[in-house]
């Protein structure tokens, strides 16, 4: 895969936000790691049933209403940014995975 871009934008009223927190709401990280993956599944135009989440880390909250930048790259895996107004506010690398060893259970 060829470094690539595409935004996400977080709609205000998304329900993620609701009780998350009251007076101050930000998107859970589980929901913003669901949109990047779904954004990916649109790039590459297939489902990432395969998919494991190798390192994700938080950077900065999301608001609601966030326009977000996301930008691939191929790392023998799939390394992805999240910047919101410049800021980055998410990184991570997905790791495709192998299918299981000859014993049955996954390799370490």
């Amino acid at each position: 895969m060829n470094p690539d871009r595409f935004t996400i934008d977080i709609p205000i009223d998304h329900p993620a936000f609701e009780g998350h927190f009251p007076g101050h709401p930000i998107l859970p990280g589980v929901v913003l790691l669901a949109e990047v993956l779904a954004g990916i599944e649109g790039r590459l135009g297939r489902q990432l049933d395969d998919v494991r989440i190798k390192v994700a880390k938080f950077h900065a909250p999301v608001a609601p209403g966030a326009r977000l930048a996301v930008e691939l790259a191929d790392v023998g895996g799939i390394a992805f940014t999240v910047s919101c107004a410049g800021t980055r506010v998410a990184s991570g690398t997905l790791a495709m995975s192998g299918p299981p060893s000859a014993e049955g259970s996954a390799a370490p």
